[in-house]
């Protein structure tokens, strides 16, 4: 008995101990509490997917592509300068976010109806429609989405979870002869090898991918865009942030109308394949609304 009244102090000691270290590296690092997912200020960890020339990473290590540079100006803009970039794959960013790991998400995500029921859209950010990469020379003669479903000889890389992969399922085609991947190089790399026949990804993308290697690989051309249910499904891509940091999002939301369609902005995002074509329809018209802006309607990857 003498020997465990000795031994009880010292355990709650230890555990006392831990708590408080636990709660120093909290606010060290800046991370919520377990229970707590909303951005309280500070440091704001950003969560991107490698996808050129949405986001990826330089060979020195900088995070950049469209998406990142666009929301480090809207940020510094809002007064927020200490980013984290946390990567992930694209498929679980939105989980992420929502499990409080990261506190925006900046790669090219599509408004969708079925995010905007999870997640706060920011303004979108450029308007973009889809494309196809096979290998050099076409052998197969892919040149849009609705015909592959009849095509048994075809099979077709999709990057796991974005619109692409919902399309082709919609436009009937079966998922054993789609390949999810998990990032557009690991995509960029089965269509390479032959493992696959396409890559269906975003216009930008695939004309970067296609650029990166000429003598493998070509953008389908002429590319017939796809119509699901009787219209386009050209995407808005948008920030994303969680429902409890809605502040957060019109904070960015101020920056955005005032910089995306600018001079700035333009030079901004053309090194990586954007322009004034690629401009989100509420800039080019010089209206934005907010229901457009937060949780607006369109397809997207």
């Amino acid at each position: 008995m003498p020997r465990l009244s000795r031994t009880a102090p010292s355990l709650l000691g230890v555990v006392a101990l831990a708590c408080a270290v636990a709660a120093l590296l909290y606010a060290l690092l800046e991370l919520p509490a377990p229970d707590d997912t909303a951005w309280r200020g500070g440091t704001i960890r950003v969560g991107y997917a490698l996808e050129p020339p949405y986001a990826y990473r330089t060979p020195e290590g900088t995070v950049t592509g469209e998406a990142p540079e666009v929301a480090r100006a809207a940020l510094a803009r809002a007064g927020i300068k200490r980013v984290r970039w946390v990567l992930g794959d694209f498929n679980a960013l939105i989980p992420d976010l929502l499990a409080g790991h990261i506190d925006m998400i900046a790669a090219g995500t599509f408004i969708t109806p079925d995010r905007a029921v999870r997640v706060v859209f920011s303004l979108p950010t450029s308007s973009v429609g889809q494309g196809l990469l096979v290998r050099r020379g076409n052998p197969h003669g892919l040149h849009d989405y609705a015909s592959l479903a009849e095509r048994s000889e075809v099979t077709l890389a999709v990057l796991d979870g974005a619109v692409e992969h919902r399309q082709m399922l919609l436009l009937g085609m079966p998922a054993e002869r789609l390949f999810p991947v998990a990032d557009a190089h690991a995509g960029m790399t089965a269509v390479r090898r032959g493992r696959v026949d396409g890559l269906a990804l975003s216009g930008p993308t695939v004309v970067l991918l296609a650029r990166q290697h000429p003598d493998d690989l070509e953008a389908a051309h002429p590319f017939t865009p796809p119509v699901i249910d009787g219209k386009s499904v050209a995407g808005l891509c948008a920030f994303a942030f969680r429902k409890e940091d809605a502040h957060l999002a019109d904070r960015v939301n101020e920056q955005l109308r005032a910089f995306i369609g600018t001079p700035e902005h333009l030079a901004l995002v053309r090194p990586f394949g954007f322009d004034a074509s690629t401009l989100p329809p509420w800039s080019v018209s010089g209206t934005s609304h907010g229901q457009e802006g937060r949780n607006g309607p369109g397809p997207g990857q």
